[in-house]
């Protein structure tokens, strides 16, 4: 009994050091600055085709850079892990979670799409029904991630993604002017920054590569 108390034990400990590399974190930046991104294109009168490949090519290179990080990375430093049923079952609940986020951020693009936009606000009061769902969707979101991975960093992270709307909200009342790319940008470089200062910090730690762990 009390061997498989210390292996639990030693499980939890490793499962957390994985997030200790920050990757994560700039993984979800890039996300969230994409679509910055692609608010200043529809912003200089892109071509929708252009913003729609715009966005499916910085999706996709931040999931290069989480695989290629975590392969080049974590894994040298940290060895190959095989976790129990209950980590299994931690990240099967979390992969739904984002992948239902991964949906809502799709939709919420698609969404500042000219014609889109134009089609909505005839349709349904999209400046009222639109930001309370993206909060309240933000925020269930990343706190049932935060708390099926013990990943506490997230808390902060679903925060910023909460806060994008609104912020572009306000902007808008106290400029005059339409700033979504600074409402998306700024909280997306929050979370860069944050990811590069664990990044850097897990690299000063294990600065030496270790063998593999099972």
């Amino acid at each position: 009994m009390e061997q498989q108390i210390d292996l639990q034990q030693l499980e939890r400990k490793v499962w957390m050091s994985f997030f200790e590399d920050g990757l994560w974190d700039i993984y979800l930046g890039m996300l969230l600055m994409a679509m910055a991104v692609g608010a200043l294109l529809s912003d200089t009168g892109a071509p929708e085709s252009i913003l729609i490949i715009t966005y499916g090519c910085l999706v996709g290179a931040a999931f290069v850079f989480l695989l290629l990080g975590k392969r080049f990375i974590t894994i040298p430093r940290l060895g190959f892990v095989h976790f129990g049923p209950e980590a299994k079952a931690r990240k099967k609940k979390t992969s739904i979670i984002f992948a239902v986020s991964v949906l809502v951020g799709l939709i919420v693009f698609l969404m500042f799409v000219p014609t889109v936009k134009e089609s909505l606000f005839k349709i349904i009061p999209v400046d009222i029904i639109f930001p309370a769902i993206w909060v309240a969707n933000m925020l269930i979101v990343f706190s049932l991630a935060a708390y099926f991975l013990r990943y506490h960093r997230l808390y902060l992270i679903g925060v910023m993604f909460a806060i994008c709307i609104p912020l572009d909200i306000l902007l808008k009342e106290l400029t005059n002017q339409d700033l979504t790319f600074i409402a998306f940008g700024f909280p997306a470089l929050v979370i860069l920054v944050m990811g590069g200062v664990v990044l850097g910090r897990f690299l000063r730690k294990y600065s030496k590569p270790t063998v593999e762990v099972s």
